[in-house]
């Protein structure tokens, strides 16, 4: 901390003539050998960087793609293209891409796609946990009965399969 304190009371100067340097030249007193060594006393030295210095970023290379059409850095075909792509699919009403969650929707609710107006009903409310949605309660009913209509359905589908398929195997027969 002593370092820093010391190195705001450094006063650099704006300018340096060079008649000034040429003159300190003229000015040192040249020391014998001996004498040098015991008696010369070295200040600690400070390095005081111009707060005008610009630093070069690395060149990125910023092209448009022929996969997507944007502008991304990091060449075509790499990341960069492949979340520009990702960030252009998601949905405008709630912000989410709706592939991830398709096959949950799938899975545990026997829907074809994830439909954002039915999972997440109140945009301004949504809460999720990393990228799992919470849903209210509210809306894990109504998901429910979607359920429970959709296996009576399917169930009634396979019934009436069952029997044309039983008076198909009779007029087989006679």
């Amino acid at each position: 901390m002593e370092y820093v304190e010391s190195l705001k009371s450094v006063e650099v100067p704006d300018s340096v003539n060079a008649l000034d340097i040429v003159n300190a030249l003229d000015s040192v007193e040249g020391l014998e050998s001996e004498m040098a060594l015991d008696s010369v006393e070295v200040p600690d030295s400070v390095e005081v960087a111009p707060e005008s210095v610009k630093v070069a970023l690395d060149s990125v290379e910023v092209v448009q793609c022929p996969r997507c059409g944007t502008f991304h850095a990091g060449g075509v075909f790499g990341e960069a293209c492949f979340q520009a792509r990702r960030r252009a699919r998601r949905c405008a009403r709630c912000g989410l891409l709706h592939e991830d969650y398709d096959l949950i929707a799938r899975f545990l609710h026997n829907m074809e796609k994830f439909d954002c107006e039915l999972y997440i009903p109140d945009v301004e409310k949504l809460k999720m946990d990393g990228e799992t949605i919470l849903l209210p309660k509210h809306v894990i009913t109504k998901l429910d009965e979607i359920y429970s209509m959709k296996e009576l359905e399917d169930a009634k589908m396979k019934q009436e399969q069952e029997t044309s398929n039983a008076f198909s195997k009779q007029g087989c027969f006679t």
